[in-house]
Formats: C-alpha cells, sequence, structure tokens
C-alpha cells in the first residue's frame, strides 16, 4: 500500500471507513511529506484518510524504535527502513530519502542474433531524478528493519527478504529524449535454439560500491571511485524480472 493505492481506492468509490480499516492492517509504505499531502488532498483523499495514514507510520516506527518523522541528521542513528543520501562533507546535511521510481514499461532492442543480441530495457520516466544528491562523492545510508523477515515494503521482490545493500546493484542509466534505460535481460539465439539468456543487471555494468555495517540494520554505502555527472540508480531485481529502482542525479 502506497499514495498511489489510496488513490485509486479513493477513485473506486470506497467509504473513508472502509479505506482506513485497510489502511490500520498495512505496513506503512506511505509518503507522508508535506508536498505529498498537499498532492493527496488534491486527489480527492480525505482529511481522515490521510490522517490514518500518518498515525499508522508514526505508530509503527515507535514499535519499532524508529524515528517516526526521521527528525535525526545523524546517519548513525536508525531511520524509516529504506535508502538516503547524505552529503558526508556537509556537517549541516540532511539525509535525503531516495523512494522508488516506478517503470513506465520495457522494451526489446536488437534481432536476437550472437552479435546483436535482444536486450530488455526498463524504461523509467523522465531525464532526471526527482533526488539529486550533493557530488559524486556521497555517501548512502540504508535502513533495514532487522525483525521484519519481508522487510515491511523496502526492497521487496518476489517474497525473498532483503537485509544488507549487498544484494542491490549500483548503475548509470542511460539518458533518452525525455526518460532513462536500464538493461534488465538479454537473450541470444543460434538457429532458434537459445544460447544466452540473461536475467538482471549485468554484473560487468554494475559500479562498485563498499558497504560498511554500523549497526545492525544500518550501512554505509560509497561508491569506490567518484561518480561522475549523470544519473544513477540502486537497483534490485528479482527472480520474476522485476525491478525496484532507487534513483539519484549527480549534479555536473
Amino acid at each position: 500500500m502506497d499514495n498511489e493505492s489510496i488513490v485509486k481506492l479513493v477513485g473506486a468509490g470506497l467509504s473513508d471507513g472502509l479505506i482506513i480499516d485497510k489502511i490500520n492492517t498495512e505496513m506503512c509504505g506511505y509518503d507522508v511529506t508535506m508536498d505529498s499531502i498537499i498532492g493527496l488532498k488534491n486527489s480527492g483523499v480525505s482529511d481522515d484518510v490521510i490522517g490514518a495514514m500518518v498515525r499508522r507510520c508514526a505508530t509503527l516506527g515507535q514499535e519499532r524504535g524508529i524515528s517516526g518523522d526521521n527528525a535525526s541528521s545523524d546517519p548513525t542513528v536508525m531511520h524509516s527502513p529504506g535508502i538516503y543520501a547524505y552529503d558526508p562533507d556537509n556537517a549541516e546535511s540532511k539525509l535525503s530519502l531516495i523512494r522508488p521510481s516506478k517503470p513506465s514499461g520495457e522494451k526489446t532492442t536488437g534481432n536476437g542474433s550472437m552479435l546483436f543480441p535482444f536486450k530488455i530495457k526498463m524504461v523509467i520516466p523522465g531525464l532526471n531524478s526527482h533526488v539529486k544528491v550533493a557530488s559524486g562523492g556521497s555517501e548512502f545510508y540504508f535502513y533495514f528493519d532487522v525483525s521484519d523477515q519481508k522487510v515491511s515494503d523496502f526492497g521487496m521482490e518476489d517474497s525473498a527478504a532483503v537485509q544488507s545493500p549487498s544484494e542491490f546493484s549500483l548503475v548509470e542509466l542511460t539518458a533518452k529524449k525525455d526518460s532513462r534505460e536500464l538493461v534488465v535481460g538479454k537473450a541470444s539465439f543460434y538457429f532458434g535454439v537459445a544460447v544466452g539468456v540473461k536475467k538482471g543487471v549485468d554484473p560487468k555494468s554494475s559500479i562498485p560500491f563498499e558497504v560498511n555495517e554500523i549497526s545492525p540494520g544500518i550501512f554505509r554505502v560509497s561508491s569506490v571511485s567518484q561518480l561522475e555527472a549523470g544519473e544513477y540508480a540502486f537497483v534490485l531485481t528479482g527472480s520474476n524480472g522485476g525491478a525496484r529502482i532507487y534513483d539519484f542525479t549527480v549534479p555536473g
């Protein structure tokens, strides 16, 4: 359940009471920042439903010992599960939550030969991410709720639990006219027989990064080398070919 799910339920004509009952039985996957609350209101979501979303996130955060509003600027303090960008060169830097982007679809290129294999590309709308990091030397903090074997809605693919940044790939996205692309599969055929089928992000195109466990559930992640200006993402791919894409922009 996320903000989009709530808007869909409201659009389907469900009563506030029924929607609130649903909210109270789900994990908190809602964005309850000020701009998002305004967006919900503009989409016709009632004050009662928005209030239930805010309370649900705050209650679960208190139960887990997690700051409900992520007010602390100390990256070594547990925050709500997710990936956050941090500027280590700025003493007043705040953690910026990177929410996963929803792909607009997939496209296939190539002819399936050994020289030009089929490439399955995931398309992410927009030329730039909504999150801009301070520089190519920014750090990232991954927060996991170690008591939740399904990791809430963070990093979820299929039904496998994800508990480490090492299960993600760091990649550079290819910019197109009005979108960004990521290759998530390849296939080659020889006389109609598949001779090379690969799913997920090609390890050769992954950018190496270092992982340091600060404390249980808290990891500091940094690229081995300075990232050049461009569009990047931490990607988790599942066995079903789906992916969660946490994209960000490195400014020029």
